[in-house]
């Protein structure tokens, strides 16, 4: 039984010595995130999408998000580490666009956003007092506002970019603050910080 266990637990040391190397080697200094698909876009909800929708950096770096498609506004909030796609998820519109939908109005309720140890990341309030998401509480980056960033189009015209260098290790969320779009379409993504310096 000793033996069993001791090979077991070596097993687990070298299978953690090597996924963690394995996650840093990702990193790169600077990354690039589609906000909204690239041309020919997909309907909705596939129109609304970071691609990809996770990227992994060094601290320091910078991720360079270019905005395809319109109306979109680019927030960034810092999350606890394990903070999971599911988690951000069961916060939002469920049903799919047959519930989530403009017609329905789902958009216009108020939604608290949660990350991964419960914590409160973003109170979107009703419509009415958030026409678009503007939760300051932590928020780091909130490009757009009332007048949306000006997207990539079809025709060839190029979209807005917002380049946003982080400073500190950690895991970020990166959401779009226009209702539609976040809370009945799920349009989000995750920015991983690492420790080692970008060059």
């Amino acid at each position: 039984m000793t033996g069993i266990l001791r090979a077991l637990s070596a097993t687990l040391v070298v299978t953690v010595g090597v996924v963690v190397p394995n996650a840093s080697a990702q990193a790169v200094d600077d990354a690039v995130v589609q906000f909204g698909p690239p041309h020919p876009q997909p309907a909705p909800p596939l129109l609304h999408r970071l691609i990809p929708d996770e990227v992994t950096i060094h601290k320091g770096g910078t991720v360079l998000f270019v905005v395809n498609g319109g109306g979109h506004r680019v927030l960034i909030y810092p999350v606890s580490e394990h903070t999971t796609r599911a988690d951000i998820e069961e916060d939002l519109c469920q049903g799919g666009v047959t519930v989530c939908n403009p017609a329905n109005g789902t958009q216009n309720l108020r939604y608290l956003i949660t990350d991964g140890k419960g914590d409160l990341i973003i109170d979107t309030e009703t419509n009415v007092q958030q026409p678009f998401i503007t939760y300051l509480p932590g928020q780091l980056e909130a490009a757009g506002g009332p007048l949306t960033l000006t997207g990539s189009t079809a025709a060839g015209a190029a979209g807005h970019t917002v380049r946003y260098r982080f400073e500190k290790t950690g895991r970020y969320l990166v959401i779009c603050g226009t209702r539609v779009h976040s809370l009945n379409d799920w349009m989000f993504g995750f920015v991983n910080v690492v420790g080692t310096e970008a060059q």
